[in-house]
């Protein structure tokens, strides 16, 4: 009696036991199953066999929306890896002449010379030069009423003119306190060329990103700098950031501020003067990817053409103008 008792126990444990393993089995091969079909839901099926790496430097304006182009064209080529780097355009002109690089992203126009050894530059982004100060300056009204002219500017920038008072043909004696870009960004150069002077004569604190720029000139009431169009706006508000202000230049010099000069509080204004022409170049620009030579490379080939079709997209997303389709056929068919 005792014995069957005993032995029904076992009996009953190793049917549970039983069941247990059984559990352990089934939801192993679930999770199993799950996990096959996630991973297959990860492939994209419309991925390129292209395979190889491409390192990019340059310019900090441009280097935002290169590290949202590699995000996006590596969804379909997996097999390319890109490397992406600010070192201002000078900088990564240098490397890509050293070979040390692929890609150069540069905020200038190439000169001659550099047309000469053989670099090509592709236009991929526009955007402008502004000069900047901070919403709490003293003399902002003065400032809206009759804008800045060019040659006043140029003064300033080079130290011939020292207070807003002198500036603005006021009694101020508030001093301005210059900020400018490092001569190694292709932004300082276009402010110099816009203002008709040496980029190394332009005096000031150096500040070493344009983002920088427009954070610093903030805080500082007396502050006058310059930086690209492109750090200035709040992209969710389309307007301009709180604290700062671009100084409308009296392009005309008659000594005020006229409507086609006031048009920096939108974004969506300041763009369609560029992609329109409506304004100088400089201050507009061109913004590039540069290469060293006519590539063999299939990959750098494949990349700058989706840059110049697909990637137009995110131009908005970065406070950029996207270049009209004319220019970018254009560049595609030196590719081919």
């Amino acid at each position: 009696m005792c014995e069957n008792k005993k032995s029904s126990n076992f009996d009953l444990k190793l049917s549970t036991m039983k069941k247990v393993v059984y559990s352990f089995i089934l939801l192993a091969v679930m999770i199993y199953g799950c996990g096959t079909n996630n991973k297959n839901k990860n492939i994209n099926p419309n991925a390129s066999d292209l395979k190889g790496n491409i390192i990019v430097n340059g310019s900090d304006v441009l280097y935002p929306i290169a590290m949202k182009w590699a995000q996006a064209y590596k969804v379909d080529n997996p097999g390319v890896a890109i490397m992406i780097r600010s070192t201002g355009s000078e900088n990564a002109l240098r490397n890509l002449k050293a070979g040390k690089i692929s890609l150069a992203m540069v905020s200038r126009e190439l000169t001659d010379e550099e047309k000469t050894a053989g670099l090509i530059a592709f236009p991929i982004a526009m955007d402008m030069v502004v000069p900047v100060i901070c919403f709490d300056n003293k003399n902002i009204q003065k400032i809206v009423m009759t804008g800045v002219s060019k040659q006043k500017l140029a003064d300033a920038f080079t130290g011939k003119i020292k207070t807003w008072g002198q500036l603005l043909k006021t009694k101020s004696t508030d001093p301005i306190e210059i900020y400018k870009l490092a001569d190694t960004t292709g932004t300082s150069e276009t402010w110099a060329n816009f203002l008709g002077v040496k980029s190394a004569h332009v005096v000031g604190t150096v500040m070493y990103a344009n983002k920088s720029m427009a954070d610093y000139i903030i805080t500082k009431k007396f502050g006058l700098g310059y930086c690209s169009s492109s750090v200035c706006y709040d992209i969710n508000t389309n307007f301009i950031r709180h604290n700062l202000m671009v100084v409308p230049t009296d392009l005309n010099a008659n000594g005020q501020a006229d409507d086609d000069e006031l048009v920096f509080d939108k974004l969506d204004d300041l763009k369609t003067i560029i992609a329109e022409g409506k304004y100088p170049s400089p201050p507009t620009r061109k913004l590039y990817l540069v290469i060293k030579s006519q590539p063999a490379n299939e990959v750098l080939k494949d990349f700058v053409k989706w840059t110049l079709g697909i990637g137009q997209n995110y131009c908005k997303e970065f406070c950029l103008v996207s270049i009209d389709k004319k220019s970018a056929q254009e560049s595609i068919k030196l590719l081919k």
